[in-house]
């Protein structure tokens, strides 16, 4: 698949604006706040349902206007099609594919497959445990309708349990009742995770191998509670362990908890890793991301590459260049002085919300 025209009308910075995308590398160039990451932004939403800057959908909305439009035509296959969405500042949020209102998120999430990459992808590396989670969840989300509702169901009966906690009075026959139905939900979430981190694995260790020459191995171990178990094993768990959700007035054990180990030659690339490895390795996890996106759903996803060459030097920077040259990918960068002989590329400026080819 490829995105051929994104139209913007009071997103963020751009009042009205259409870009005409190509098959390939589409370079946007520009100095800082001028609006190139709202172009990764939009384009991100089209996948998603939901901007990854922010968790308020009106914020998305230009200062002083009523409402925002994303309009993006794609050819899937063979086919020609279309994703819309609006919102405006009554919260009203509406997403249309080929003209038929999306009436759950998870009947549409998917549809569009994106990789992004930006600078705070690192901390998927270096970061808190719930960076990895999110990494990992965003994949699942994107190849399992299925994942969506049971993190959606799961995370409702996480907030319902804390907020009984903190009651003065616990009804413990409720917490009873919530735990049967989360042993179910955790069970769905930790296989999924598990295939697809191990899926990850494969992919990610001959690329690593190829971007070290060989010299370093990269090794993922997820960190879960209830990997193995069946879903009274994981109740009784729970149940087990209610008493410090007591002491503590908060869920102590779930999936909340969950973590992805990344070690490179046996060690834990996040304590242990030179810079340089941190990022090696995050270039490979977001590559073994794209290779899985495009084997299992048997297309190519698109790439947003917001600013990433910054982060990266020449090796990494021309490594990931021509790993992507036969691939459709959105890249903003400050300057341009990266890119060599690449023949299938469009460039774009911005400047103060406006995108000239």
């Amino acid at each position: 698949m490829y995105l051929k025209r994104l139209e913007l009308e009071n997103f963020r910075n751009y009042e009205k604006q259409e870009i005409n995308l190509i098959n390939g590398i589409n370079l946007f160039l520009g100095r800082n706040a001028q609006g190139k990451t709202n172009i990764i932004e939009a384009l991100y939403v089209c996948s998603f349902g939901k901007s990854y800057r922010t968790t308020k959908d009106n914020e998305l909305i230009m200062f002083n206007k009523p409402y925002c439009k994303i309009n993006l035509d794609y050819l899937k296959g063979d086919i020609n099609s279309n994703t819309s969405f609006y919102i405006d500042n009554l919260n009203r949020k509406q997403i249309k594919n080929n003209e038929v209102k999306v009436k759950k998120i998870a009947d549409y999430v998917g549809e569009i497959p994106v990789v992004i990459f930006s600078p705070e992808s690192l901390d998927i590396v270096k970061g808190s445990p719930a960076k990895r989670r999110n990494f990992v969840d965003m994949i699942c989300c994107q190849l399992s309708k299925s994942y969506i509702i049971c993190h959606h169901e799961y995370m409702k009966c996480f907030k319902m349990k804390n907020t009984m906690l903190k009651q003065d009075v616990i009804d413990e026959g409720y917490i009873e009742v919530l735990h049967e139905k989360m042993s179910g939900y955790i069970k769905k979430i930790v296989e999924t995770r598990l295939k697809v981190i191990e899926k990850i694995a494969q992919y990610a260790k001959p690329i690593q191998k190829k971007l070290t020459n060989g010299a370093e191995d990269i090794v993922l171990n997820y960190k879960s509670d209830f990997i193995g178990m069946n879903e009274n094993e994981i109740k009784k768990y729970l149940d087990d362990h209610f008493y410090i959700d007591k002491i503590r007035k908060s869920c102590v054990k779930g999936i909340q908890r969950d973590d992805i180990e990344i070690l490179v030659d046996s060690n834990e690339v996040a304590v242990y890793g030179s810079q340089g490895q941190k990022r090696t390795s995050l270039l490979t996890l977001k590559l073994a991301n794209f290779e899985l996106l495009k084997d299992v759903k048997g297309e190519n996803p698109i790439l947003l590459l917001d600013d990433i060459m910054s982060e990266l030097d020449g090796v990494r920077t021309n490594f990931l260049l021509e790993y992507i040259e036969n691939y459709q990918s959105i890249i903003t960068t400050t300057e341009d002085t990266f890119v060599k002989d690449i023949q299938n590329i469009k460039y774009f400026n911005v400047e103060s919300g406006n995108v000239k080819e």
